[in-house]
């Protein structure tokens, strides 16, 4: 059976990036910039809820965006005239710090180009939880934002979130592929590759991270599994392309 797309994870799997580690001092430096609007207000539990408001979202019309930002301004009582030059200025001079907190990946920019040498066609399926231009410079910092992806999801062209199926429908009806001749690779087992398996997409299950926890990770229903590096070595040898011959 012909693969014709694949659908990359972003964090955790082309670039080094445990939100357990990113997301207090983004929150942190975020909080400052904002301190002038929140009166007081625990920001991080404020957004921590429109985030949530986002990922229920069932509203095909309604994009991510539209849904976290009327959910956010809403509860910090300020309109979004107020507040959205102070989000542009932190995305634009501040969000740049953050890189330190994230590790790059060796093989994540020859694998990304292989796939577009052997006529693949490339999806940055990362969850559209963050603002285009955060997304774009995380895939500067992986190595590999000048590449002409199919689609990369961001808050702002996506109408759901993972672990939602939907989410992968949309990427499926956008970049007009079928399940089964489409891949996904991601680290997150719940996130990336239930919901895609779901969907009847094959799988391959990112390990680099999971193999330095101090405790084994189950491994879930995938096709294939393995480092980021260990993917680049099967794509170079040709397995993805052979895949169902």
């Amino acid at each position: 059976m012909t693969v014709t797309t694949i659908l990359l994870d972003l964090d955790d799997t082309l670039l080094g990036n445990d939100m357990q580690d990113f997301l207090p001092p983004y929150f942190v430096s975020l909080t400052e910039k904002l301190a002038e609007f929140a009166g007081g207000q625990d920001l991080r539990q404020l957004m921590s809820a429109s985030v949530q408001a986002t990922m229920t979202n069932q509203d095909p019309q309604a994009s991510n965006l539209t849904v976290f930002m009327a959910d956010f301004v809403a509860r910090l009582g300020q309109p979004l005239e107020a507040i959205q030059p102070c989000l542009e200025l932190f995305y634009r001079e501040t969000y740049p710090q953050l890189r330190q907190f994230t590790t790059f990946r060796p093989a994540a920019e020859p694998l990304v180009r292989r796939l577009f040498a052997d006529g693949f066609k490339v999806v940055i399926a990362t969850n559209p939880l963050f603002p285009a231009t955060a997304i774009e410079q995380r895939l500067d910092w992986a190595g590999v934002g000048d590449y002409p992806f199919a689609l990369v999801t961001t808050m702002e062209n996506s109408h759901y979130s993972k672990p939602n199926p939907r989410y992968y429908e949309e990427i499926l009806s956008k970049t007009n592929s079928d399940p089964e001749h489409t891949w996904m690779v991601g680290d997150h087992p719940t996130n990336d590759i239930a919901p895609a398996h779901s969907l009847g997409l094959k799988t391959w299950w990112i390990t680099d991270r999971v193999q330095h926890l101090p405790e084994p990770v189950p491994a879930p229903s995938c096709d294939k599994q393995g480092t980021l590096a260990d993917l680049l070595a099967w794509v170079e040898v040709g397995g993805l392309a052979a895949w169902g011959e």
